[in-house]
């Protein structure tokens, strides 16, 4: 009776590691979406930026200091999503190396 008990208590905490890790990596794509989504929508808005100053319904100076905060905004959002794809591929890259024995030396 005690061997079952023991035996549900180490699957309770091997799904909680589980559940760990699929949150962290739920957590490491939610990161890597919101970043492709800011590049994306600042694309759009210097793009629009542009247009409104075809149409001459801006004048060079705002579109500029427009178009750099959002050229400022992109790269931030590439080297924060670079971050997190780096660290999810060294993730990836560890448990695979441990996995085969190469880190541990087993």
């Amino acid at each position: 009776m005690r061997s079952s008990s023991a035996g549900s208590q180490g699957t309770s905490e091997a799904l909680t590691s589980v559940e760990g890790a699929i949150l962290v990596w739920l957590a490491i794509g939610v990161g890597i979406a919101a970043g492709v989504f800011i590049v994306a929508r600042s694309t759009i808005q210097i793009a629009s930026v542009a247009y409104r100053v075809i149409e001459k319904e801006m004048d060079a100076r705002t579109a500029t200091r427009q178009a750099t905060l959002l050229s400022l905004a992109i790269v931030a959002a590439l080297i924060v999503t670079s971050v997190v794809a780096g660290y999810a591929i060294l993730v990836m890259f560890a448990t695979l190396l441990e996995g085969s024995g190469v880190i541990n030396g087993s």
